[in-house]
């Protein structure tokens, strides 16, 4: 089978919905298709390139962030992923196309679909689903504009894909008779996995992965600090690894909450090298105001990490509350604290926890979720 796969963001430029374009090309490769994606360039990437057996082809966009990507941006892929699809299609010829994202990646598969006949699935992956309390708030005007286009787009695919069952609710109130399916994020269980970690450590390890931008929360585990220093004896601190336009605020805020010496801001990890981050930590934490099924959080408890994560659609279907982790409302920084403070001081509630989450995560291996993917391929 010939698939294309289409995504506005490819590693390593944006977050985890590269990622799962990077995993799902991965294994349908392995399993014997032909697999190309066309995603955005940006500075010295190549054109074209062939990684893991699939080709990855780069069309030019206005593009200055490898972690932020504005609206006229997207716009730019739009337009320069259309263009260079129908010279790709005539030459290629896919059987099917997998689209990430209704907005913006989905127009240019409508287009192939409507040209060429070639049927797509559209993946969700959370910030593309219409709701009613966005981050950021103007994402509320464009959904209103955009809502005509978005219903087309999803009425026009093979298959529309949420990543969670809480995305899927919130997406079917868009959807209306449109049918969804659900299939979860996966994690790679050869590259993150568990070492053993042992009680009595001397300093406990938090850690945050992430684009620093507000949607993150990033803010939020910061400001936990002041009140785990109130809860606990034991020494801690807390690594954030990530980059971002947020960096500058964040260190700042550190700053004037006097948590400097807690703080360790590691900046961009390579991708190859986050498995180290995590098996170096203790407690991961999530702090997110929205997410789809984020790949971070499966990382975490591959790795065997406690995870305390906001209480949003994607995480509460992972984290079990008191077996695997915690859950808080987003930006409450005191019940962040509390539940951190909980952990730090109970050795053997950090290992049993830790132990849970690697019983969970064992069913979301990337191999499993392609194999679902192609069942949808052929239906």
């Amino acid at each position: 089978m010939k698939i294309l796969m289409i995504n506005y963001e490819f590693p390593p430029i944006g977050g985890g919905g590269g990622n799962v374009t990077y995993y799902i090309s991965k294994h349908l490769a392995q399993f014997g298709h032909e697999v190309h994606v066309i995603t955005s360039k940006f500075k010295s990437l190549p054109k074209i390139e062939e990684i893991e057996g699939f080709t990855v082809h780069r069309v030019p966009v206005l593009r200055k962030s490898p972690n932020v990507c504005g609206i006229h941006e997207m716009l730019t892929y739009v337009v320069s992923a259309s263009i260079y699809s129908i010279s790709f299609i005539k030459k290629y010829q896919p059987d099917i196309i997998h689209v990430f994202f209704g907005i913006p990646s989905g127009p240019v598969a409508y287009l192939l679909k409507k040209l060429y006949n070639i049927p797509y699935v559209l993946f969700l992956g959370g910030r593309d689903v219409p709701r009613p309390h966005p981050d950021p708030p103007f994402y509320r005007l464009m959904y209103g504009v955009l809502m005509p286009a978005i219903k087309e787009i999803w009425g026009n695919a093979k298959a529309v894909v949420a990543c969670s069952s809480g995305l899927k609710e919130m997406a079917q109130k868009t959807a209306g008779n449109i049918p969804l399916y659900i299939i979860p994020d996966g994690v790679d269980l050869d590259k993150f996995h568990s070492v053993n970690k042992r009680e009595n450590k001397g300093k406990i390890k938090i850690i945050g992965i992430g684009r620093l931008i507000p949607r993150k929360g990033f803010d939020c585990l910061i400001r936990s600090i002041q009140e785990i220093a109130k809860l606990t004896d034991k020494d801690f601190c807390v690594e954030i690894v990530g980059d971002g336009p947020l960096r500058s605020d964040l260190e700042k805020l550190a700053k004037q909450l006097n948590v400097v010496d807690k703080v360790i801001f590691a900046g961009s990890v390579p991708y190859d090298k986050l498995p180290e981050s995590y098996q170096g930590a203790d407690i991961f934490v999530l702090s997110s105001s929205a997410e789809g099924m984020p790949l971070v959080v499966l990382e975490a408890m591959a790795s065997g990490l406690p995870v305390v994560a906001t209480k949003v659609q994607g995480i509460d279907e992972l984290v079990k509350v008191g077996e695997s982790g915690f859950l808080f409302k987003p930006s409450d920084y005191q019940a962040l604290g509390r539940h951190l403070a909980n952990i730090i001081n109970n050795d053997s509630l950090r290992l049993e926890m830790g132990k849970k989450c690697l019983d969970i995560i064992q069913n979301y291996g990337w191999a499993n979720i392609t194999e679902n993917y192609i069942k949808l391929y052929g239906i």
